[in-house]
């Protein structure tokens, strides 16, 4: 998948950025073009490079459509196993969230989620609940409008196994 300069992405780890230029930049004999990405949230002047030929396997994604959110909060309801081990929950958890991939962040989501109803999270694990938690949030309120509120309650409801939507994404 190509972006255009203007185009909204998400960055894994760090969330929506747009994409604010494609730049030609040399290395040795060769030039890559790469994407200009700048986070939307940040008040800084991050840039994040990436080459244009490896966005998808970085991780660089378009943002979730609209029409696939019920899905997400469908796929938030299910149960999961939650693995007994927790260096490698935390590895896989890790590996989830630097994906970028939106249904490997709920997974990770998930997972921390359904482990602090029956356990104290370390605090390695509360982090990684929260980040995920946080990434989902900010995109899901971009593509919606909604407010972060409603969708923490939309998140809180779904990952419940509530079958509740606010009445603006009914439609």
């Amino acid at each position: 998948m190509t972006f255009r300069e203007g185009n909204k992405v998400i960055y894994p780890r760090l969330g929506i950025c747009r994409v604010s230029g494609i730049i030609d930049h040399s290395v040795g004999e060769a030039t890559v073009k790469l994407y200009q990405l700048k986070p939307v949230d940040s008040l800084d002047s991050t840039t994040i490079l990436v080459p244009v030929a490896k966005a998808a396997e970085v991780g660089v994604r378009k943002l979730i459509d609209k029409e696939d959110i019920p899905k997400l909060m469908k796929f938030l309801g299910k149960d999961i196993e939650v693995a007994s081990d927790h260096r490698k929950r935390n590895a896989r958890n890790a590996e989830r969230i630097a994906s970028g991939e939106i249904y490997e962040v709920a997974d990770s989501l998930k997972t921390m989620s359904k482990l602090s109803r029956g356990k104290t999270l370390s605090p390695e694990e509360q982090q990684t609940m929260s980040k995920a938690r946080h990434l989902i949030i900010k995109e899901i309120a971009h593509v919606t409008k909604l407010t972060v509120e409603e969708v923490e309650e939309m998140i809180d409801n779904a990952l419940a196994g509530k079958k509740t939507r606010p009445r603006k994404m009914a439609a």
